[in-house]
């Protein structure tokens, strides 16, 4: 009885061992499988907030058509300073205005985000209005819609995004005095670039990292828009279609669409070069009639 027990003991023993391996092992094979499936499914949540990203734009140019149809063609535009700023813009001014166009609001001429913010205040765009500015891929946040002091308003009291968090995406800046440009809808070149993913503030001529149209994808993620991890970005044309772009040249003859093609406007009978890095700035606007030049920028 006692060599039986003995036996048993070391069968039972054996058999120990024998699991522990086999945990080791199936651990192993876990954290291979981990890390087969963990991308994957990070690759497929991208895939899916691009669309919702796409479909945000489709929705805010429908929107763009709709307020182009019952303002003569013009697209959102507040005061424009164009005898001292003709080719400047300003951002998140005025918030808390009770109107854009009043002499006295607190929303600064040439504003690009309050321009934008029509949309929401003329009912343009329905419930919930501030959503469909937040990429989903960007980790920003719909405009809470409050006041200066955190307690819930209407919309007609408001003027302008919070600030830059609420707003995911670039607009065409409607502000330039160079010589046939203008936000009309019934006069936008199909593939002119109205809306697209938040610029990032890379790109200008001066920046010796901006790449060239010849880049290779991985220089060119350094131009390309946060909010889908500079792999590219959603765009709308001017035709009010979408689509996602892997390259900043995707407008109208290869223009740079997070840069003005000069940091002049381009005189009558002249013909821009195409395919160029641009110039970024605050107090750098449009310089063709199809220079699309998406602003605010990271950092401007």
């Amino acid at each position: 009885m006692k060599r039986d027990c003995a036996a048993m003991h070391r069968l039972l023993s054996r058999s120990h061992a024998f699991t522990l391996l086999e945990l080791m092992v199936a651990l192993g094979i876990l954290v291979i499988l981990v890390g087969i499936i963990v991308p994957k499914v990070s690759r497929l949540r991208e895939v899916e907030q691009r669309v919702c990203c796409r479909d945000n734009l489709r929705r805010i140019g429908l929107a763009l058509s709709a307020y182009g149809e019952e303002n003569r063609g013009e697209l959102p535009r507040v005061i424009y300073d164009q005898a001292h700023a003709p080719r400047s813009f300003t951002a998140f001014t005025g918030a808390d205005a009770l109107s854009p166009f009043t002499k006295d609001s607190a929303v600064a001429a040439n504003d690009v985000t309050a321009s934008l913010w029509l949309l929401i205040r003329g009912g343009y765009i329905k419930e919930p209005v501030s959503a469909v500015f937040i990429c989903p891929s960007s980790g920003g946040t719909p405009d809470p819609m409050l006041d200066a002091h955190g307690s819930p308003t209407a919309i007609r009291w408001r003027s302008n995004f919070r600030s830059p968090n609420h707003l995911s995406y670039s607009y065409a800046s409607p502000f330039s005095d160079a010589q046939g440009y203008g936000l009309k809808s019934d006069f936008l070149e199909p593939k002119f670039v109205l809306l697209a993913d938040r610029n990032p503030g890379k790109g200008p001529s001066q920046d010796v990292t901006a790449p060239t149209p010849e880049a290779p994808p991985m220089t060119m993620r350094i131009a390309n828009s946060r909010n889908h991890g500079q792999a590219g970005q959603n765009v709308l044309y001017g035709d009010i279609h979408a689509d996602f772009c892997e390259t900043v040249y995707c407008g109208v003859d290869g223009d740079n669409i997070y840069t003005a093609q000069t940091d002049q406007p381009v005189m009558t009978g002249q013909a821009p070069t195409a395919n160029v890095r641009g110039f970024l700035g605050r107090n750098i606007g449009p310089a063709w009639p199809t220079d699309s030049y998406l602003v605010p920028a990271e950092g401007y």
